[in-house]
C-alpha cells in the first residue's frame, strides 16, 4: 500500500477472510511484578500495538489488552523489543507468567504456513512491527472486539511461534484465563559498569 493511502483502507474487509476459532494452550507473559499475570490494567494506561491506553486516548476510547506470546523465549524477546534507556532498570523487576488459556473466539491473523507472516489483505509483518505506528493495528483490534476475545498474531521478534493477545473485557462466558505458574527472572543489568 502507497503511504499516505492508509485512509482508503479497510480494515473489516482486510480481516473478513481470517478465521476465527476457539483457541486452547499454554502462553507466556513478561511483565512488571506489580501485576499479576492475568491483570491487563497496566494496559489501560499505556497505549500498545493492539490498545489504546490514556497516555494517548481519552478513557471511553481506550481498552485493556494482555499481550502473551506461544513460548516464554517470545515473551522475553517481546519484552527486550519494548526497553528503552528509560526503562532499563524495570528489567529488574520483570515476571514471566505461563497461563493456561481456553477462549471461544480468537481471529486468526497468521498466514496459512505459520505465525512467521500475516494474512490480512494490505499489511505485512513489516507494517505491523514499525514502532509507535499503531494506526493499522489499532483499527484491526477495534474492529476485532466486537466479536472475538483475542487475535492470533506473527511476533515482531520474528520468531516463529505467534503472540496471543486477549482483550479481557470481552471475555466470553466459559473462556478462562488461569495462572499456573510465575518466575521472577534476575534481569538486572549494571549498564554503568558495560
Amino acid at each position: 500500500m502507497a503511504a499516505g493511502s492508509l485512509s482508503k483502507w479497510d480494515a473489516s474487509a482486510a480481516i473478513r477472510h481470517c478465521s476465527i476459532q476457539p483457541w486452547t494452550g499454554v502462553v507466556w507473559r513478561c511483565h512488571t511484578r506489580k501485576y499479576a499475570g492475568d491483570d491487563a490494567t497496566g494496559s489501560l494506561g499505556t497505549t500498545g500495538r493492539f490498545n489504546r491506553g490514556t497516555d494517548t486516548f481519552a478513557a471511553h476510547e481506550s481498552w485493556p489488552a494482555l499481550y502473551t506470546s506461544l513460548a516464554m523465549h517470545v515473551a522475553l524477546g517481546e519484552r527486550l523489543r519494548h526497553t528503552t534507556r528509560e526503562s532499563l532498570k524495570t528489567l529488574a523487576n520483570q515476571r514471566l507468567s505461563q497461563l493456561q488459556v481456553n477462549l471461544q473466539a480468537v481471529l486468526n491473523l497468521c498466514a496459512p504456513g505459520g505465525c512467521t507472516d500475516i494474512d490480512v489483505a494490505g499489511v505485512d509483518v513489516n507494517s505491523l512491527c514499525q514502532p509507535m505506528d499503531y494506526e493499522k493495528t489499532h483499527q484491526i483490534a477495534e474492529i476485532a472486539r466486537v466479536t472475538v476475545e483475542a487475535l492470533l498474531v506473527p511476533s515482531c521478534t520474528k520468531f516463529p511461534e505467534g503472540n496471543l493477545i486477549v482483550f479481557p473485557d470481552c471475555l466470553r462466558s466459559g473462556s478462562r484465563l488461569i495462572v499456573e505458574e510465575t518466575l521472577d527472572p534476575d534481569l538486572f543489568i549494571d549498564w554503568d559498569s558495560v
